[in-house]
């Protein structure tokens, strides 16, 4: 029977079979042998012809079969996480100090100790991403082969750009280029060439690793979970990481209680800094008292409607429609920078920065300088710090690309998720910061120190320097609370898929939890002064992901050279 008769869910079901039968016959034959490989291809070939004359009446394993396993140990990931969080609470707001102490020792301790291994997980999750995209394997594609991708490309990019890191481009792209002129690594401050410098650092910290690092974990849900009808989970990556079944089952469980609890980390502290950078816009804007601790919980409570609200009406309704409000806001306040700002001048360093990104990308993907010690301590509070942010940020990233990608191929994420949102970094950084570097380099007009003094208000203090400063101010608080509306409403998606067996469709009650237990969990550390603290030990969680990142990436490797071989992708 021809499989192009058949529903694409059984010819993945054939495939995915087809595949199991190999991987056993290449555990149990001796491969050393010329013979072997002829032999367990022509086995592999009648077994599957087998499989399409009986349709699904021989499938080795039915799909509770292969879930069966991981139903035993993903029940544990909701609980765990539950009560990890509980405790985590507890200790940061009665000993706050301490856990913050202790985090930053540790966070020293890595940045001294581990800065060469950071920096290869992001250079080589670069390299590793162009080998699948360009490779054999680029062709594969995420789900049904002859499937249509289940969201259109505008779709697909603005839930991509505006889960990722638009929060954090409004919250940096004047104050970090400022930051790295008036403080350099390298070179004298104030200077054309610290400008440069600031330039090509700002862009490197936000552009290729830190999308790399994001894809890996995209990639290899998505191809686990799409393809191979697994679980979309970051354990389900691991599934050919041992043959020992008790081994499998420890990593399964660690791997998704650590990422369960480097999201809500990640989210809590990402949603408590963006609370505070609103509640300063709009004391700096309005002049009304919003930093309070009435202020800051009534942001925290509107914004918690708004996504729970949200997540409540599904991911094709509520996110998606955030999705594209947040892009097309976002380029709105762009267009504007653009315009008012030094419009040649932005046009210029665009390009020339986007070469000198290009020309030093090499350089800086493996530079460490063990030299120079000042260098070190630099790098620790700047390229290590957003390295270990991004790794800890990544299995909801990650995983949520991963569910928005079904019917794209390798190529298309890798290329999509890498190229645009760098190429979107690059000239937003030349638009803000390169605003910014104009009014202190150029005009003399000295914003950089009063900024790096207050940086949640930092955007707004640029905005004075511009005509209609009210109105893109009163526009920019809408977008950053809609940006961290969708973050939120992105994890608490994703932290509900971790504790649902991975389900595509998480319970509503589930979704409701964690909506309101990571509120409640960053408001509480925001007013008690503990947000720092789980900062620190967000950094902490990076460790440990990043060792699943590799594991998965070593996984997928090896199944995907199995399915391409010989057989279609």
């Amino acid at each position: 029977m021809n499989d192009s008769q058949l529903a694409p869910e059984v010819r993945l079901r054939i495939e995915a079979a087809t595949e199991e039968y190999e991987m056993e016959l290449r555990r149990e034959l001796d491969l050393s042998k010329k013979k072997t490989h002829a032999l367990i291809e022509k086995r592999k070939g009648s077994f599957r012809e087998r499989l399409l004359e009986a349709e699904l009446a021989d499938l080795s394993r039915s799909d509770e079969e292969i879930h069966e396993e991981e139903d035993r140990v993903v029940n544990i990931n909701l609980w765990a996480s539950l009560a990890v969080t509980a405790s985590l609470l507890a200790v940061v707001l009665l000993a706050g100090d301490s856990v913050e102490s202790a985090s930053q020792t540790i966070g020293q301790f890595m940045a001294r100790n581990l800065s060469w291994f950071y920096v290869l997980i992001g250079g080589g999750s670069v390299v590793f991403l162009l080998y699948l995209a360009f490779g054999r394997f680029g062709s594969v594609v995420l789900g049904d082969p002859k499937g249509r991708p289940e969201f259109t490309t505008v779709s697909w990019y603005a839930m991509l750009l505006s889960t990722g890191i638009g929060a954090g481009l409004m919250f940096w792209g004047a104050a970090e280029p400022l930051q790295h002129y008036l403080r350099p690594p390298n070179v004298d401050p104030r200077t054309a060439e610290a400008a440069r410098e600031a330039m090509i650092y700002s862009c490197f910290h936000w552009g290729l690793h830190i999308w790399a690092i994001f894809t890996v974990t995209a990639v290899s849900v998505a191809y686990y979970g799409f393809r191979k009808r697994k679980r979309y989970l970051m354990s389900s990556t691991l599934m050919d990481v041992s043959q020992n079944k008790t081994a499998r089952r420890v990593f399964k469980v660690a791997a998704d209680l650590v990422a369960t609890l480097a999201v809500i980390a990640g989210i809590c502290t990402s949603l408590g800094m963006a609370v505070l950078q609103i509640g300063a816009g709009i004391e700096h804007v309005f002049g009304v008292n919003a930093t309070s601790s009435l202020g800051l919980i009534s942001i925290m409570v509107a914004m918690t409607v708004a996504f729970v609200g949200s997540t409540i009406t599904g991911l094709k309704k509520g996110i998606k429609t955030l999705a594209l409000l947040n892009v097309g806001l976002a380029l709105l306040v762009l267009l504007f920078v653009f315009v008012t700002g030094p419009t040649r001048f932005i046009l210029k360093l665009f390009v020339d920065t986007l070469g000198q990104y290009i020309q030093h990308l090499p350089e800086l993907s493996l530079k460490v300088d063990p030299f120079n010690s000042s260098y070190e301590q630099w790098m620790g509070s700047w390229t290590l710090f957003y390295f270990a942010w991004v790794i800890a940020w990544a299995p909801f990233v990650g995983v949520f690309v991963a569910r928005i990608s079904r019917g794209r191929t390798l190529r298309e994420l890798i290329v999509g998720s890498l190229l645009l949102p760098t190429v979107m970094v690059i000239f937003w950084f030349s638009a803000f910061g390169g605003t910014a570097l104009h009014l202190e380099h150029i005009q003399g007009v000295e914003i950089g120190e009063t900024i790096l003094s207050d940086v949640p208000v930092g955007l707004f203090i640029l905005f004075e320097q511009l005509p209609l400063s009210k109105i893109a101010s009163i526009v920019s608080i809408g977008l950053l609370f809609l940006f961290l509306v969708t973050s939120a409403d992105s994890a608490t998606f994703v932290i509900s898929m971790m504790t649902s067996h991975g389900d595509l469709e998480p319970q509503l009650s589930r979704k409701i939890i964690w909506g309101v237990t990571i509120s409640a969990l960053t408001i509480s550390l925001v007013l008690g002064g503990g947000l720092s603290a789980l900062q620190a030990a967000t950094m902490v969680f990076a460790f440990p992901f990043a060792l699943v990142l590799i594991l998965a990436a070593v996984s997928m490797t090896f199944r995907l050279s199995v399915q391409v071989k010989t057989r279609r992708t």
